[in-house]
């Protein structure tokens, strides 16, 4: 399989994708555009972006075709030793996950925008780029010349991001014999000795307690916009980390630039090398489901930080710091009262990754990363802190590239063959059940000497129950807290608050509800285009509090 890439007025995004493909002895050929990408699990449609699709012979005759599917082509090949398919690929997006083009640079993850054949999986791939004369190539893809690149087969080259620029900045390390490159596309004042002081440690540590690498390179892809933006997405040799704004990416937005970076690399191991054994191997044409997002992701969320406080790189408050939005992000979802993280794993190809309804699920980041915790604690206390979570991971690993598979049985059995006692209740209350995480909060932070407690949040709104949002000043209600005040108040999802007290709001809603406070409160709102008063009911014990964290 042979791709020549070009473009031409990237400002349009439009990407120039030319595939040929040996078609002797193939009857009907089956090209298949991936549903989706892994990282992210729902379903893509990244067909929707493909344009002008063609297919010609040697001598430009067209080629009839049909398309069975939103992605899937079948072309009759009869009585032909090769064809040509032609097509666009609108590339207007920019994430960890998509593929972008404008004046700066062309960004390909393949997985979005390149054909596989059903039949014959493991072909491999060359892909030649027409770029400008300055522009370097980086990806974990092995490079055969200037502009042309290599991979054994479509989960390889679908593994592989690609950034193609003349103004990135790119500098490598040597840790533990493997080579970390780092490269940064968009505007950004690099501090190099930050990253590699940082960097440096915490690779180390993940690469001890898994005991090696898979890979001898890896390659951190940093796309850093002017604006807010965090995302991230793991392959088995690079990851692309999408943040912003640029200014603040070695000042206050430094400490998420570590948590993501952290993240993203332990996925290496896991995902990657480790993965449930309903992913292996991928099948890009349709939902891969799985009820083990709690250790896909969860264990990640848990380890990244983790990793990042016992590497030294976070100190104790600054890892509190990130436990904080972790209880916040569990005690603020009314979903863990409905939704098992099982249950919600499953359901990531249904509505994981928007808010959806309203208290119906839960985030398997957020509830494994939780239970990661009660898992670690529950086998460090039963084995007086000789082992941990960590045991159990690297008996997950292969030692090598090669990759391994478990399921709900395989992974309880290790924990419990690591840690000597039972996981029962874990698996039946927390796992595959909705009960309180409190009291297993509790006790585990015990077993490291810390402690926790809610108290009462800065944004009076949320005393009431509340969550809103502001833009051009108009204030919406985005979440409503069950049994809250607010929720007995009727307040909804989506109303829009104009007034307090007949006193109109000017980015002030928490100020004033603070200055009523101990007064009868009438919420003015716009419900659906009706304006309507709510007399809003005193705060009650329900509330969106927030958590701090202590030694004992």
């Amino acid at each position: 399989m042979k791709y020549f890439v070009k473009y031409n007025n990237p400002e349009r995004h439009f990407i120039d994708f030319k595939l040929v493909i040996e078609t002797k002895d193939i009857h009907i050929l089956k090209l298949q555009l991936p549903s989706w990408r892994p990282g992210r699990y729902e379903l893509g449609n990244f067909a929707k972006n493909i344009k002008g699709f063609k297919v010609f012979t040697n001598d430009f005759q067209e080629v009839s075709f049909s398309k069975k599917n939103k992605d899937l082509w079948e072309i009759d090949c009869s009585n032909l030793n090769n064809i040509s398919i032609h097509y666009q690929y609108y590339a207007a997006e920019l994430n960890a996950g998509s593929t972008y083009l404008d004046q700066n640079q062309l960004y390909i993850n393949p997985v979005n925008c390149m054909f596989y054949n059903i039949d014959s999986y493991e072909l491999g791939y060359e892909v030649e780029f027409d770029i400008p004369n300055d522009y370097q190539i980086f990806s974990s893809l092995n490079q055969s010349s200037n502009n042309i690149l290599t991979a054994s087969n479509f989960e390889e080259l679908a593994d592989s991001p690609i950034v193609i620029s003349n103004n990135s900045q790119s500098e490598s390390i040597i840790v533990n014999g493997i080579n970390f490159t780092f490269c940064f596309q968009g505007e950004v004042k690099v501090d190099w000795d930050r990253i590699f002081k940082d960097f440096k440690l915490f690779i180390q540590y993940q690469i001890q307690v898994f005991g090696s690498f898979p890979h001898k390179k890896f390659l951190f892809l940093f796309q850093i916009t002017p604006y807010s933006s965090y995302h991230g997405v793991e392959h088995h040799k690079s990851t692309v980390i999408l943040l912003g704004p640029s200014y603040n990416i070695f000042n206050s937005f430094y400490t998420e630039l570590l948590g993501v970076s952290s993240h993203e690399l332990y996925h290496v191991w896991n995902v990657k090398n480790i993965r449930p054994k309903a992913m292996l191997p991928y099948n890009f044409s349709v939902e891969n489901y799985t009820d083990m997002g709690y250790v896909t992701e969860g264990v990640t969320t848990y380890m990244g930080d983790r990793i990042l406080f016992e590497s030294g790189v976070f100190s104790l408050d600054q890892y509190f710091k990130e436990l904080q939005k972790i209880f916040q992000r569990h005690f603020h979802n009314d979903g863990r009262k409905y939704y098992s993280v099982a249950e919600s794993s499953f359901d990531t190809w249904l509505d994981g990754y928007v808010s959806g309804t309203p208290g119906r699920k839960v985030s398997i980041y957020v509830e494994g990363a939780l239970i990661a915790l009660i898992c670690d604690a529950q086998i460090r206390k039963a084995t007086k802190h000789k082992k941990s979570l960590h045991q159990v991971m690297k008996n997950m690993y292969s030692g090598s590239d090669k990759l391994t598979g478990y399921d709900r049985v395989s992974y309880k059995e290790l924990l419990e063959s690591v840690s000597g006692i039972s996981f029962d209740e874990v698996f039946r209350n927390l796992i595959y059940g909705k009960e309180d995480f409190h009291p297993y909060l509790v006790e585990s932070l015990a077993v490291f000497g810390w402690s926790f407690k809610a108290v009462k949040h800065e944004n009076c709104s949320w005393n009431y129950g509340f969550k809103s949002s502001l833009n051009s000043n108009n204030i919406k209600v985005i979440n409503v807290l069950e049994n809250s005040a607010a929720f007995n108040s009727h307040l909804m999802e989506d109303d829009q608050i104009l007034a307090v007290n007949n006193y109109s709001l000017n980015n002030d809603l928490d100020k004033w509800l603070n200055y009523f406070n101990d007064d009868d409160i009438v919420l003015r709102i716009s419900r659906k285009g009706k304006i309507m008063d709510l007399k809003l009911k005193k705060e009650n014990d329900i509330q969106y509090f927030n958590y701090k964290f202590s030694e004992k």
